[in-house]
């Protein structure tokens, strides 16, 4: 930070500037003040670049992608005139180094704080990719070191991954010791691209250079292209993970699914491209000016990578919180020349295997500016569904006729959904807002809005009677359901809680924990008392992030899915496991038990949901054709129609299945 300059704005639209933040290749970034006294990041597009359309169009893009990650992992965006003579954009202020600053100032990092850097971005990056867009410039410039975790700044050269292309072919943009070879080359980089960028990000947290540094640009693109990074200053406990990250082959590089739950799982590739990149000759940079023109680029360039599943419901600390452009990286605008011609878009990935006993839909439920479903819930009576997402909606449909009936708008970022039992309320939880909210069904009009603190809750559930919710995130909370007072609390420890399920009784209250950063209580099902939270017990069994649970209709038996690709089957009175379901490689996201309880479904991360008999844990069917991989599940009251939600990229549809 440092003081205003004789030429700099004293005020920027609403906005009192009082100090310099960083600057970058697109514009100046101020610390301001609100109307409120409230701290902000101003980001202003130099005066420069402030009459050039193309610029224009890059920014707005910006403040578009920023909007719709959210707040969890991004500095929130609260404000912004891209129309303005000098276009603005405001973020949320949390004072935080840049992760460059940090390592310049403190040095290196230590293997555990590495690893936990590791999963906060691979988390940040999944966010990110659930919004159907790359970052593209991820660096350490761009990571910001907030004291309750790292938080992924600056998308000007941010792209959707399914959309058209804004700057012309072989046009490079972002910055070239932190590419994949593919963005080097000038390809569309998918998601494996910025995994790449990241294995380079842990590679300078650790040593303090970037395993591809270099003296000159070609230099550097040289050896991004043809040569091993440089980790023999890395310590031998992350040697192996980053290494699998800087792959030359994307299809080889580990998702960001697998670096956040598995990453002791990642082996890596032997050394050597896997792919047949351009001799040196074949390349020439060109300095120039950031190139941006409209050209129709195939989707089907973008490197394929299977489906992302996105753990966003692991708490990343800080969840509530968005932290300051402390720094904003200079991105790199060259125009490459390639001797080979275009190269041949890589085959899209083989369908996951299924076995006997294939569904497919019934039917979808669609509405017009829907982009984003995380989460859904039905009414008792089976009649009305629910679903929202980042898209800061919720919609409801009449699942009779499959006509969406009302969208309740100004809802925050949906993080947790669910139907009173009379089917009267909808309550849900915005998470870059940290607030609990009760509407009315009929007429989406809002009737409780309370503050949950920093974070937002990442499930809720009414209680059978309907007189409570419990809701979650980072610990257990229980609130009156007609007023919201908080009746009760029950500490995690900032472990990370996923989803919560009442008894049919009302009794007991199943929390399932995340286990972040391996805090304790670690990756189990937390039982507590339904009417004050006291601890009553806990499932121990899981191996990684306990993502969903259910009880049994009797209340006997809880369900749990996770992480660890399986769903296990618990004895409520004895807290003993009565069943193991082995997944294969899917993550399973959420868990439910069929109205009769005679069926366990799981939703998983190979675009399935699994149904396995309770009793025996024999796999009786097979749900597919939802385009993405799912992340929630509901049931209609007669077990008849199963319906999901969820994925890696935007495409607003509920799948329903008959069953």
């Amino acid at each position: 930070m440092e003081p205003l300059h004789p030429g700099d704005p004293r005020r920027i639209g609403p906005y009192r500037l009082e100090a310099r933040l960083g600057t970058g290749g697109m514009g100046q970034v101020f610390l301001g003040i609100s109307p409120g006294a409230r701290r902000v990041a101003v980001k202003v597009i130099h005066a420069e670049h402030a009459e050039d359309d193309r610029f224009r169009r890059r920014f707005a893009r910006e403040v578009e992608a920023a909007r719709r990650v959210g707040g969890f992992h991004t500095a929130q965006v609260v404000d912004a005139d891209p129309e303005a003579v000098s276009p603005w954009l405001v973020t949320a202020f949390i004072p935080g180094p840049s992760l460059q600053q940090s390592v310049v100032e403190r040095g290196p990092l230590d293997s555990e704080a590495v690893r936990a850097l590791s999963a906060g971005l691979a988390e940040g990056l999944a966010a990110i990719h659930a919004c159907g867009l790359v970052h593209r410039d991820l660096k350490p410039g761009n990571v910001i070191m907030a004291a309750d975790g790292p938080r992924i700044i600056d998308f000007g050269v941010a792209r959707a991954t399914d959309a058209t292309v804004l700057t012309s072919h072989n046009v490079v943009v972002g910055t070239y010791a932190y590419m994949s070879p593919e963005q080097v080359l000038g390809e569309a980089p998918g998601p494996p691209g910025d995994v790449f960028s990241l294995g380079c990000v842990l590679a300078y947290a650790a040593t303090g250079h970037g395993p591809f540094d270099a003296t000159s640009i070609p230099a550097i693109v040289h050896r991004v292209l043809h040569e091993e990074p440089d980790l023999s200053r890395l310590p031998d406990d992350l040697r192996n993970l980053i290494a699998a990250c800087l792959a030359k082959d994307p299809v080889r590089r580990p998702t960001v699914d697998t670096l956040t739950t598995r990453p002791q799982r990642i082996v890596a590739p032997a050394p050597g491209p896997a792919r047949m990149l351009p001799p040196d000759d074949a390349v020439d940079t060109r300095a120039n000016a950031t190139l941006v023109a409209n050209r129709r680029q195939d989707a089907s360039g973008v490197a394929p990578t299977g489906p992302v599943p996105v753990g966003r419901r692991a708490l990343l600390i800080g969840a509530g919180a968005v932290a300051a452009v402390a720094a904003v990286g200079v991105p790199a605008g060259f125009l490459l020349i390639r001797g080979d011609g275009e190269q041949k878009a890589a085959a899209p990935p083989a369908a996951p295997p299924h076995p006997n006993g294939l569904i497919s839909p019934s039917g979808s439920l669609t509405a017009e500016g829907v982009k984003n479903l995380s989460e859904v819930a039905i009414t008792p009576d089976g009649r009305t569904l629910a679903a929202g997402g980042s898209d800061a909606t919720i919609t409801l449909w009449d699942l009779t006729t499959r006509r969406a009936l009302r969208t309740i708008d100004k809802t925050g970022w949906v993080s947790a959904l669910a139907f009173s039992p009379n089917g009267r309320f909808v309550a849900s939880s915005a998470s870059n807002a940290g607030v609990l909210l009760i509407w009315d069904a009929a007429t989406g009009r809002i009737n409780v809005n309370v503050r949950t603190g920093q974070f937002g809750l990442n499930s809720v559930a009414y209680s059978p009677d309907g007189r409570t919710i419990v809701g979650v995130n980072p610990g257990a909370r229980l609130f009156d359901a007609a007023g919201g007072r908080t009746l009760a609390t029950f500490d995690l420890g900032h472990s990370g809680v996923n989803a919560v399920s009442y008894s049919p009784n009302g009794k007991i209250v199943a929390v399932a924990v995340d286990g972040f950063y391996s805090k304790p209580p670690g990756s189990t099902v937390q039982l507590l008392d339904g009417r004050t939270l006291r601890k009553l017990g806990q499932l121990v069994g899981h191996t990684n992030s306990v993502t969903g649970v259910a009880f049994s209709p009797d209340g006997k038996r809880v369900a749990s899915s996770g992480a660890d690709q399986t769903v296990r089957i618990w004895d409520v009175a004895t807290r003993r496991t009565v069943r193991v379901i082995k997944a294969g490689e899917a993550s399973v996201k959420d868990a439910k038990f069929s109205p009769d309880g005679s069926t366990v479904l799981g939703a998983c991360s190979d675009r399935t949901v699994r149904m396995w008999n309770a009793a025996t844990g024999a796999l009786t069917a097979t749900l597919v054709g939802h385009s993405q991989a799912v992340e929630r599940i509901v049931l209609t009251p007669d077990g008849r129609t199963v319906a999901g939600v969820g994925g890696a990229k935007a495409d607003g549809t509920v799948t329903l299945w008959k069953v």
